[in-house]
This record gives structure tokens, sequence and C-alpha cells, in this order.
């Protein structure tokens, strides 16, 4: 028997060596003893838990974002995904009768399923509290100010900036949060280290938060720097995007015999240029490894992520559309239609919102051939003039959405980097408005 997976680690985990072991253990002792030193005391979990104790009607966790498994009584079982859950298991069992608040902190791993491919953890080490009450206490800002206390810590620790924000629960979708809730960010990562607020799961009321100390080893071992980074398409909107950057005073010209170089300097502006492709624009943003990206909205709608769309450029106009030979009656029938498109995820929301069921191909290159080979009764694909349509014989059936060009930023560095951000952002948008 061949066995290929010998020598690699599953999709997610990583092994540590050496130097990042000591990382880790160096902050999660001084995490630990943070919370100690305030009164909380330490509590392990099981690595794996019955499945019920995730399929709650305040927390549900998606079952596709579990790791799975069974007993040997054939019981669905998964992986820890979360400590929260599994410590209020607790709490409503073996510390029942104990008097309350009880202050408890952990140090273990969780276990998510990420979108493969996508740059995530699904191995994450995590320190954290939970400070479990009869009924929380209104007044009780002890949770808060710990977790003050600990970004100072972790900033201290990487040495980089931080920042704190409170935010009112009615302003978000977390339906557990029943007040204020809470994130912590560093200066090296894109997104939140620190996550918490007040509670409420199944009978029990608490107040708690986790530190992502995988992510914090990571950044302890990567230079900082306040340098804004651009991630931009290549091609056409590359193009359209210098023409705009040279509008605002930039000096671009490095660009005028660029070789194959992919990263370049903008002088006396403390900025760097980065060339890839579209959908790489997205990861490098949303991942916090570029602060801005440019990209079209066709790209934003197919991928999806966590960034946040904050101007149209209004160039590369084009549109997305529903497209058939000529004459056909793609809507008529009673058989399921097959649509061929590059942008699956676009097609596949497109004809669910119709309720109609259709088999989807992903095709890479000249999507036009599939209804011309009979190979498809439709594709979804881009428009720009439609010359391509009537050379080959197909015509638009329906017009999906317009597409333009879009400027993206990663909300952690919108904050920790907002009077630069702001500054640019303000640029761009002076430009495109003359």
């Amino acid at each position: 028997m061949n066995k290929k997976y010998n020598l690699i680690t599953p999709e997610g985990t990583r092994d540590l060596l050496f130097e990042e072991c000591t990382t880790r253990r160096e902050i999660e002792n001084k995490l630990m003893r943070l919370f100690t030193d305030n009164g909380f005391h330490e509590v392990i979990t099981p690595f794996v838990e019955f499945y019920d104790v995730f399929d709650t009607s305040t927390r549900p966790f998606p079952m596709e974002s579990m790791y799975k498994l069974t007993d040997s009584k054939g019981r669905l079982m998964v992986i820890r995904p979360d400590s929260t859950l599994p410590i209020i298991r607790l709490a409503e069992t073996r510390l029942k009768g104990e008097s309350r608040p009880l202050r408890l902190c952990y140090n273990q791993t969780i276990y998510r399923v990420n979108p493969k491919e996508a740059g995530r953890d699904d191995e994450i080490a995590q320190c954290g509290v939970e400070k479990i009450y009869d009924k929380v206490q209104a007044d009780d800002d002890s949770i808060l100010r710990l977790a003050e206390k600990t970004l100072a810590l972790v900033s201290e620790f990487v040495g980089c900036e931080s920042h704190f924000e409170v935010i009112n629960s009615s302003e978000q979708k977390h339906s557990y949060y029943t007040g204020v809730y809470f994130k912590g960010y560093i200066g090296g990562y894109g997104k939140p280290i620190i996550t918490g607020g007040n509670y409420h799961i199944n009978a029990t009321d608490a107040v708690g938060f986790a530190v992502n100390v995988s992510a914090i080893a990571k950044c302890k071992s990567k230079p900082q720097s306040d340098t804004v980074r651009i991630a931009l398409t290549k091609g056409r909107l590359e193009k359209e995007s210098l023409k705009l950057f040279a509008k605002m005073g930039w000096d671009v010209s490095e660009f005028d015999d660029k070789g194959r170089k992919l990263i370049f300097t903008i002088p006396g502006a403390n900025v760097e240029i980065l060339l890839a492709k579209a959908p790489d624009v997205i990861t490098y943003v949303e991942t916090g490894v570029c602060d801005i990206g440019i990209t079209g909205k066709d790209m934003i709608e197919e991928n999806g992520g966590r960034y946040s769309e904050m101007l149209d450029l209004g160039v590369g106009k084009c549109r997305f559309a529903l497209i058939a030979k000529k004459g056909a009656s793609f809507y008529n029938g009673h058989s399921i239609k097959t649509v061929a498109s590059k942008y699956t995820g676009i097609t596949r929301r497109f004809f669910e919102e119709k309720g109609m069921d259709v088999d989807i191909v992903k095709i890479e290159g000249s999507v036009e051939l599939a209804p011309l080979l009979g190979f498809a009764d439709g594709i979804v694909d881009i428009v720009e003039t439609g010359a391509t349509l009537r050379e080959n014989g197909l015509e638009i059936i329906e017009e999906i959405s317009d597409i333009s060009a879009r400027v993206i930023v990663n909300p952690v560095k919108m904050i920790m980097k907002k009077e630069r951000l702001e500054a640019i952002l303000n640029k761009i948008e002076g430009v495109i408005a003359k």
C-alpha cells in the first residue's frame, strides 16, 4: 500500500520546532499567570465532546465547521471547536453546586474546519477566561479591564501597537451576546487577537474572552512595519489604477520599465504596491498581508471574504449576464438546465434566488464554447461590449449585476492605520470625483 500521507501534516495543521515552541510557551505562561493572579482557576476539557454540546439554539456551530467522529456506540462526537461551551457544560454539571461567580481559565487547542487553501489555521491554540454568574451584574466590568490588560501584555510581547474596541451587541449578528462585546487588535495581524463579551447560553449567564495564541506567536516572529501595502490586480485594472495614482501626485515612473518586478515603492509616500492576480488580491487583503486592494467586483462577488469594500473606482465597467445561443428559450421546458461558468458561486446564488435547479459546470477558458458545442444550455459570464457574443451567435438572456473596479480594505488595518489609510482613501475619492 502506498502511504502517500505518511510524511505530511493535515491541511490547517503544522509542526512547531525549537524557537516556535519556546515562543508559544512563553506567551501561554504569561497569559495564564495574568489570569491566575486575577483569581481565575485553570480547567481542561476533553479533546472530544458530544456533538450535542455545540448544538445550542443561542450559539450554534455550523456542522460543516467541525471535525466529526463516532464513539464505540455510534454516537456523534466532535473534536473541540470552541472552549466556552465545554466550560459551560462543566459549570452546569460538576461545578453546579459551587458558589458563583465561578472564575475559570483555560489553555487549550481548538479545531475548526476552514475553507481549504485559504491560509487559515484549523488548529488554534487559545488561552481565555470565563466568569460564570447566577446572573451577570451589569456594573461588573472586571473582565473588560482584564481583557485590556491582556491586550497590553500581548502588545508588549509582540512589540507593536494595539487597539481595544467595545461594541454594543445590537450592532452585530452573534445572538449569544447579551450586552457589549469587545475585540482586541495588534498591528501585526489582520484579524482580532482577542474576542469576548457577555453571553447567555442554556441557563447560564457569563462573560469571557479568548486569546488567539497561535496568531500571537506568528506575529512575534515577523518584523513589524508601518508601510502601507496596496495589492493591485495585474492587467487592465493595473493600468487604470496607475493613472489614478499619478493624479494623486504619486511617482509611479518605476512601473514604466517594470520587467518582471512585482513589488514597487512609491517615493516619499511610505507606500508599497504589489502586483497580483485578482483572487490573490482578495487573499492578501483578507489575511492582512496587504492593507488595501484594488480588484473587480466580479472577484468580490465570487469569492466573498472578510474585508471592507470602500470605494467604486468607476473603471473597468462591465456586467454579469446569463447568456445562451441566439433564439434559445432558456427558461422554457421542464428539463434541468446545464450552466457553464468560471464564476460558479455567483451562478449558484443567481439561480438559488430564482428557486431554479440547474447543473453548474466550472469552465476556466473560453466559456462561450459550452453552448456552441451543446455542452451547456447557457453560461454566466462577464460582458463588456457584447461583440464576442454577437460574433458567435450568442445573446444575453438576463443581466445579473454591474461590475467595476473596487477598493477593499482589511478592517483591522483600517483601525490600526486609521489616519494613513483614510488619507489615501480620501485622495482616491477626490480624484475619482473630478
